[in-house]
């Protein structure tokens, strides 16, 4: 695939990565949400990495990134917040090749719908809720974590059982996230982006 000119803010709707593997298998590297800007991992790139694929309508807006040398240039501290940005994106990417290299399948996805309910609560300014909308596919969740749909399918019931994690209608609540994010030793990077080192405006 040839590298995109552009770079584009994700103003409605849920969009995810992937890459195809050699044995006909799927990827799923990171899910996108509403505010988020879809390609700061190709900037420095002659060629995107992976594909995009849609989990509901969306809207995108598009920034030439040939552009982004006045806002380097002209506004500091939101090169420093971009820059914060793809370093999050790796860190939360380390957090789950880590945690799915020594988890089991059930634990696996109760972080990930951590993960998902973490970044949601951005856009509700830290609001307390406990449920959300989860319009990925079993598939693209198995795809996430390297399991089988029916390990998914498995787990969602455990967690069911436990008490822990419901999954209905493309809603999935989680009864005492508090309690789960202690049992799972689960790290929220998306409230630990330190400024204090951004220039001044």
């Amino acid at each position: 695939m040839s590298g995109t000119a552009s770079l584009f803010i994700l103003k409605r709707g849920w969009l995810y990565r992937y890459a195809d593997l050699q044995d006909g298998r799927r990827q799923v590297l990171r899910v996108h949400y509403p505010g988020d800007i879809i390609g700061l991992t190709d900037i420095a790139m002659c060629e995107t990495f992976g594909d995009l694929a849609t989990a509901t309508d969306v809207t995108l807006c598009p920034f030439q990134k040939k552009h982004l040398d006045k806002v380097f240039i002209q506004s500091p501290r939101l090169t420093a917040l971009i820059f914060s940005l793809s370093m999050l994106e790796e860190a939360i990417l380390l957090d789950r090749i880590t945690m799915i290299a020594r988890n089991n399948a059930v634990n696996r996805v109760a972080n990930y719908m951590l993960e998902l309910y973490s970044r949601q609560k951005i856009h509700t300014n830290n609001t307390v809720f406990t449920t959300f909308n989860m319009p990925l596919t079993q598939d693209v969740i198995a795809d996430a974590l390297g399991l089988t749909n029916v390990s998914v399918s498995n787990a969602f019931a455990q967690l069911k059982q436990e008490n822990k994690i419901l999954n209905h209608r493309k809603k999935i609540t989680i009864l005492d996230p508090d309690k789960l994010k202690k049992d799972l030793n689960f790290i929220d990077r998306f409230f630990e982006i330190d400024t204090s080192w951004f220039p001044n405006a």
